[in-house]
């Protein structure tokens, strides 16, 4: 073999190694991720038209990720009942959640800084007007997909829409749900837990299938004083009023009592509720959105991202319950996507007092 002619084999197999490695890579399975985008509002110039500072005007979008998540993987293997959930075409969990951008103008004058705030009970937040004024970044995501209370999906706060779990054979899952009823003194009441309606309905609104007892008194330390069973006849899953009074107009999300309720009792309610949400998508749905602003040029149907290239860093906060949110984002590892990108570079839980460890 000449000189000349070793040269050119050298070559050609530097080219044959360097297209199969090309080849590879594309055949390479792709992470599971945000996979579309949609603005639903777009308001330029948005806060009546305002100036902050040099960044100059801002502008807000709010609009949904719809997204997917490998089920496999062990960034997400530690969300319950994830194998339950129902899978696409390509194995993978799909859900929706809501965003609010809130961004300059002209992205060349901000801070590349982004703050993903956590929504508390859906209530949607924007960056303070200190922080326009030095060009950062807000976004406001959706995590919540109980669908109750101030998650219920609308225009004006942050959701997520997740799946509901089932039994391999596509049957039901089924578990028993308590809720309390406390200071309450008409004839019907909605159930709470954690001073938020129970989230669950019960499977069936025959109350010989449920237990509805009164506790006189409870200490902080869970010494429970005396106690009755109210007879299934004598309450109904119900609302109730002087036009309908007991049993009322059957509502799974209410209890009408016979005899009106006495404020110095505490009620509990004990029934078997069915398909449960797989909330804790919920983590992932909140990281996915991030690392798709940070990270994305475009959607898998080219909208563009609108603040592709301009995020340098990320950091989330939360208040309270959003609070305890980060910390458990953090305990349980969604600080790092499917592609093994860092997401975040800080998150400040403000006020969070629940115990992780």
């Amino acid at each position: 073999m000449s000189l000349h002619t070793a040269k050119i084999f050298r070559r050609s197999a530097w080219v044959s190694v360097a297209v199969a490695a090309a080849l590879l890579a594309w055949a390479r399975p792709v992470q599971a991720r945000v996979k579309k985008i949609v603005i639903d509002t777009k308001v330029s110039p948005a806060f009546d038209g305002a100036t902050f500072g040099d960044p100059g005007q801002y502008e807000t979008l709010a609009g949904r990720v719809f997204g997917e998540i490998d089920p496999n993987d062990p960034h997400n293997a530690i969300i319950t009942d994830i194998r339950l959930a129902p899978k696409n075409a390509n194995g993978k969990v799909e859900y929706i959640a809501s965003f609010f951008l809130v961004k300059p103008v002209d992205m060349s004058k901000s801070s590349h800084l982004m703050w993903q705030d956590v929504p508390n009970r859906g209530g949607r937040l924007t960056i303070v007007v200190g922080e326009r004024n030095y060009g950062d970044v807000g976004l406001s995501s959706g995590w919540q997909g109980d669908n109750s209370g101030n998650t219920v999906p609308s225009e004006k706060n942050d959701y997520a829409v997740v799946p509901v779990a089932k039994n391999p054979d596509g049957s039901p899952i089924t578990g028993l749900v308590m809720g309390r009823i406390v200071n309450a003194n008409g004839v019907d009441s909605k159930p709470i837990v954690n001073a938020n309606p129970v989230p669950y309905k019960p499977a069936s609104l025959d109350t010989t299938k449920a237990t509805l007892t009164t506790h006189a008194s409870e200490t902080i330390d869970g010494k429970i004083g005396a106690t009755a069973t109210i007879p299934s006849g004598d309450w109904a899953w119900a609302k109730c009023s002087a036009t309908s009074p007991f049993p009322g107009t059957p509502d799974s999300t209410q209890i009408c009592l016979k005899n009106g309720f006495d404020p110095k009792l505490l009620y509990q309610v004990v029934f078997t509720a069915q398909d449960p949400y797989v909330l804790g998508i919920g983590f992932a749905a909140f990281r996915d959105t991030a690392s798709f602003f940070r990270n994305a040029t475009q959607d898998d149907e080219g909208t563009p991202n609108p603040v592709a290239k301009q995020i340098s860093w990320v950091i989330s906060r939360g208040r309270s319950q959003s609070g305890n949110f980060l910390r458990a984002l953090v305990h349980l590892g969604f600080t790092q996507d499917e592609a093994n990108r860092k997401v975040y570079d800080g998150v400040w839980p403000i006020i969070a007092v629940g115990d992780f460890r």
